[in-house]
């Protein structure tokens, strides 16, 4: 009875170590799906450094090239690269 404890306890600790080797990138991912909407949006009311913000850190993160544009819109797009990254 001893041994067949000792096997449970022994195998739901292998099983909890295995589900949380499993769950751990997910858990340190710190950029949520809408991250960069709500970020670029909490720092200006201009909708064109907004979109620029967004698109660079949209492209940033799909790995696509640095193309800023001009005025507000570059402005914000360099902001949102350097929170992108490239994987």
């Amino acid at each position: 009875m001893k041994f067949e404890l000792n096997n449970k306890i022994g195998l739901l600790t292998v099983v909890l170590a295995f589900v949380s080797m499993a769950l751990l990138p997910s858990l340190l991912t710190t950029q949520s799906v809408n991250a960069a909407s709500h970020w670029c949006e909490d720092r200006t009311d201009s909708g064109s450094w907004n979109q620029g913000c967004k698109d660079g850190w949209y492209d940033h993160d799909h790995c696509k090239k640095y193309s800023p544009g001009s005025g507000e819109y570059a402005s914000g797009y360099k902001v949102g690269w350097a929170k992108g990254s490239c994987k």
